[in-house]
């Protein structure tokens, strides 16, 4: 979905995917010892290096085997500052799942919101979604693979996610005489396609999603479009 004007707005918040930059580059760090910045300010810097830091991480490491010290440590935070601002491991996972799903989403839905026809609309979204999975991999490891691991907290926030997907298809067309497609397939279509991102992620193939925008286009829209159709809009034919 970068295409056609997606990608003007990723660039716009690429700065804010949890793991996109370094929690210990040169320009994020406070000064030491005593200063005259405002203490929201440095909270706020805290928070958001501590979030960077659990996404590259529980990328590297896996989140079964992250400790609270490991994330301190890639942020350069103190364990007292830590908790400051999350109550353990599981809040700070969850606060970077959802800025991330946050902002992602939002570039997701201005890309599909752009004025076309359904099957082109469709195209640049799930385009806009491959493409910032692809450019940010710490994050899609963390919202794709390690979220299943995080706790029952952290799986209702993918159902959620997953389920958010839904709202995509209400405009799709009915093909006349042809039988309405009943939400499950809608659930399955969706289930399908987040599982070949997951191969790709857990595979360390994550780069290579935006090469798989064709055939994943044809399978949104073969069961509203017919394949013949949905083949020309994928780019297929």
């Amino acid at each position: 979905m970068l295409e056609g004007g997606g990608v003007s707005q990723w660039t716009s918040i690429e700065r804010g995917i949890p793991g996109s930059r370094s929690a210990t580059a040169p320009d994020r760090r406070l000064p030491r010892g005593r200063h005259d910045l405002p203490r929201e300010f440095v909270a706020r810097t805290q928070r958001d290096r501590l979030i960077d830091a659990m996404a590259r991480t529980v990328a590297e490491k896996g989140y079964a085997n992250t400790s609270l010290g490991d994330v301190c440590a890639a942020a350069g935070v103190s364990t007292r500052a830590y908790y400051q601002h999350f109550v353990d491991k599981e809040t700070c996972f969850l606060a970077a799942f959802e800025l991330g799903v946050e902002l992602m989403q939002k570039s997701v839905a201005t890309s599909y919101g752009q004025p076309g026809r359904w099957p082109e609309r469709m195209r640049r979204g799930l385009g806009t979604l491959l493409h910032i999975l692809a450019a940010e991999p710490a994050f899609a490891a963390l919202a794709v693979v390690e979220v299943l691991a995080a706790g029952p907290r952290a799986l209702a926030c993918r159902r959620a996610l997953l389920a958010s997907y839904i709202d995509f298809f209400a405009a799709a067309p009915r093909r006349a005489g042809q039988p309405e497609v009943p939400q499950v397939a809608v659930e399955a279509i969706i289930a399908g396609i987040y599982g070949v991102i997951f191969d790709h992620v857990s595979t360390g193939r994550t780069a290579e999603l935006p090469d798989r925008l064709p055939a994943l286009t044809y399978v949104v829209l073969a069961p509203f479009i017919g394949p013949k159709a949905a083949a020309t809009a994928a780019g297929l034919s």
